[in-house]
């Protein structure tokens, strides 16, 4: 046992070697939209994406992460028209005229709105997305400025819970292959017109309706953009298999998708799978809304979160005022990550901003707060001349927790698996539990254990943090200088 320890204290990662035949994954995991901020129905994809991006890549596989952005479609014809009639100017090319994510977050629910209520609004964002997929430069130019202006925006709040992506393409870059897939799967027979519209009949068996390519009126839905986005996958990044992390209520449409995409000959051995969650609920058990009923921005709910992680830090004092800030801001993310993670992706679960900002019980805060005690441990050892040295002395929980360290291949194994980065982050909650039961039970300042005890218990104490570093790594999750 003391030497299972020393291998992880000398490489916290050695129990896990690479695997011997590694994979190349892609993850979509964004699918925020533009001229929107996000908002916490976006946070599940994000920090669940993000943590299986590092476990596979941890695991020793290649993975490749797309943002798969919605920038197309009837909303920004609905989107144009509406800044046709409020702001003008910026249709006219005017080098001056500009605009923010704050006025846009004002147009696109009014634009929404007057589109359902009102006949004529709605004819001409018709015309507006005809035009604009048709290549008006006019149109085109406003469309690159909305997607500057909301690109900058999404990479702001992806970039602050640490998700990130190495491809920020969206559905326009799919576009112009629509027209050549329907001529294309009408020719051999994958397709037909169906009361006008092109279908693809799906296998009596499999009890699904046919996955729509092109509607009646001649537009392009998102299954024909999904086959598309399938195709240019496989052609040019060539994955072995495509993870779609979106929510479960998807399930039906990507069965669809995925099984349209086999007959249609673009998986090419290509593996496929939509990895579902369910819904984020507030403590009243309903999906998570503001006090005003609205549903919240992720902004907003990180701002509130870093807040609440503030002012308990004001309240304690144990940490640096020019330091204050940014441990709050890596409590608060930390809570948010670690509240999301712990949970099984497949279950909903309650977002309950007191709980998750708890420095003990299943929290992100409470695995932070263990890496900073132990490591203000190791400083107080330092300064009273006791270092890390050999094992020869297991104490009362060594046993434990070197089964916990040892139980580290197992969880990525798993984890991997099954696609459920939850499983390493209650592998880091055990491993947390266990640290903290040997650090209380064996003292190492004071006390009357010989020297040779205290330096197998600084090991042990950091191998568990070593570890636990790893774990958080993964996960996404900062340890703060002082909590």
């Amino acid at each position: 046992m003391a030497a299972q320890a020393r291998a992880v204290h000398d490489d916290p990662r050695s129990l896990v070697p690479p695997v011997d035949a590694p994979q190349t994954f892609l993850l979509d995991y964004g699918g925020a939209n533009l001229a929107k901020d996000m908002h916490v129905g976006h946070l599940r994809a994000a920090i669940v994406g993000q943590a299986l991006n590092a476990l596979m890549s941890f695991a020793g596989h290649k993975t490749i992460s797309d943002v798969h952005l919605g920038d197309w479609g009837l909303q920004l014809g609905q989107l144009i028209s509406q800044i046709a009639d409020v702001r003008p100017e910026l249709l006219s090319g005017d080098a001056e005229a500009s605009f923010t994510m704050d006025d846009l977050q004002v147009w696109y629910p009014t634009a929404s709105a007057r589109s359902k209520e009102d006949e004529a609004f709605r004819e001409r964002a018709r015309h507006a997305t005809a035009e604009l997929q048709a290549g008006n430069p006019v149109y085109m130019r406003l469309w690159q400025q909305i997607s500057d202006v909301s690109s900058r925006s999404l990479q702001r709040d992806y970039g602050r819970l640490g998700v990130y992506f190495d491809q920020w393409y969206g559905e326009s870059r799919y576009q112009s292959m629509l027209d050549g897939i329907v001529e294309e799967l009408l020719a051999d027979g994958t397709a037909v017109v169906d009361d006008g519209a092109v279908v693809i009949h799906l296998p009596e068996e499999m009890k699904l309706p046919p996955l729509m390519v092109r509607n009646s009126n001649g537009g392009f839905g998102y299954g024909a953009t999904d086959l598309a986005t399938i195709k240019d996958r496989v052609t040019i990044d060539d994955p072995d298999t495509i993870l779609y992390v979106v929510d479960a209520r998807q399930k039906m449409h990507f069965r669809q998708v995925f099984q349209a995409a086999e007959q249609c000959g673009y998986l090419d051995g290509t593996g496929v799978e939509h990895i579902a969650f369910g819904t984020v609920n507030g403590t009243d058990g309903k999906p998570f809304k503001t006090r005003e009923g609205g549903v919240m921005r992720l902004h907003d709910l990180m701002e509130t979160m870093k807040g609440a992680a503030r002012a308990r830090l004001d309240e304690g004092g144990s940490v640096a005022d020019a330091l204050r800030d940014g441990v709050a801001e890596q409590i608060a993310i930390a809570a948010i990550k670690f509240g999301e993670l712990n949970h099984d992706r497949e279950s909903n679960y309650v977002f309950d901003m007191d709980q998750f900002l708890r420095f003990e019980g299943k929290t992100g805060p409470y695995i932070q707060y263990t890496c900073v005690r132990i490591g203000s441990l190791f400083a107080k050892a330092e300064e009273a001349g006791f270092t890390p040295g050999e094992i020869t002395d297991l104490g009362d929980g060594g046993r434990d927790l070197i089964l916990c360290l040892s139980d580290l291949p197992q969880q990525v194994a798993r984890a991997v698996e099954q696609r459920k980065p939850s499983v390493l982050a209650n592998h880091a909650y055990r491993l947390a539990n266990a640290t903290n039961t040997f650090y209380q039970a064996n003292r190492i300042l004071g006390g009357d254990a010989s020297d040779a005890a205290r330096q197998s218990y600084l090991t042990l104490l950091q191998a568990a943090i070593r570890q636990l570093t790893v774990c958080l790594d993964i996960l996404g999750i900062a340890i703060p200088e002082q909590m």
